[in-house]
């Protein structure tokens, strides 16, 4: 979550290759996320938004 938050991107191929997964993990990983409200489900073109604020910067 923390990773898609800081980085604005909710792709399954992004979680992908920043936690070295295979694809079916990161999706089941983001559809929890959906699930949990942190991203919008796909759209028409398959892109995600992030609903949850960006972590605090300190």
């Amino acid at each position: 979550v923390a990773f898609v938050t800081e980085t604005r991107r909710a792709s399954v191929s992004s979680v992908q290759r920043k936690f070295r997964i295979g694809y079916n993990r990161a999706a089941r990983l983001v559809e929890q996320m959906e699930q949990s409200g942190v991203v919008t489900p796909a759209g028409h073109n398959g892109n995600r938004e992030v609903l949850a604020p960006p972590p605090p910067r300190d």
